[in-house]
């Protein structure tokens, strides 16, 4: 699977799933695993199957995965997570002295709106921030000598 600064997709198999879709699902498969694991291992006996079921019970059928992608792509529970706290920013008190929106606007869409881009840009940044000093620390690999790097 490939994804370029346009977010197209080249996946053959599934060519609408997105990469950072792929990799939550793959999270969602590896927590489980390990929950059996431990149920293998330390309660061989028990049938309630006590890890798979603590799993399972914590928020809606077991974690939610956050995936940022390497192009500030991020997955459907990141984008919520990014609604739910412009939301929240949105209903406090200081968000009057943040924004430039007004107070009377109505139900304060348009401070929402911003919070919402602000969040977003700051993710994309991040992640960035974070690709770019990922490739830094693996420069060493693509030179033949660490005198050749210029950092």
């Amino acid at each position: 699977m490939r994804v370029d600064s346009r977010i197209n997709k080249y996946n053959p198999r599934n060519p609408n799933r997105r990469a950072v879709e792929k990799r939550v699902a793959e999270i969602g498969a590896q927590y489980m695993k390990r929950a059996k694991k431990l149920n293998a291992t330390f309660a061989a006996g028990n049938n309630s199957n006590p890890f798979l079921s603590a799993y399972k019970s914590y928020g809606m059928n077991g974690i939610k995965s956050l995936v940022v992608g390497h192009f500030g792509e991020v997955n459907k529970g990141f984008k919520q997570l990014n609604c739910s706290l412009a939301k929240v920013a949105t209903e406090s008190q200081e968000a009057g002295n943040i924004t430039p929106a007004s107070s009377t606007d109505h139900k304060r869409k348009g401070a929402y709106a911003l919070f919402k881009k602000r969040f977003k840009v700051a993710l994309g940044c991040m992640a960035i921030r974070t690709q770019t000093g990922l490739m830094i620390r693996r420069m060493h690999f693509t030179k033949n000598s660490r005198s050749l790097i210029e950092v």
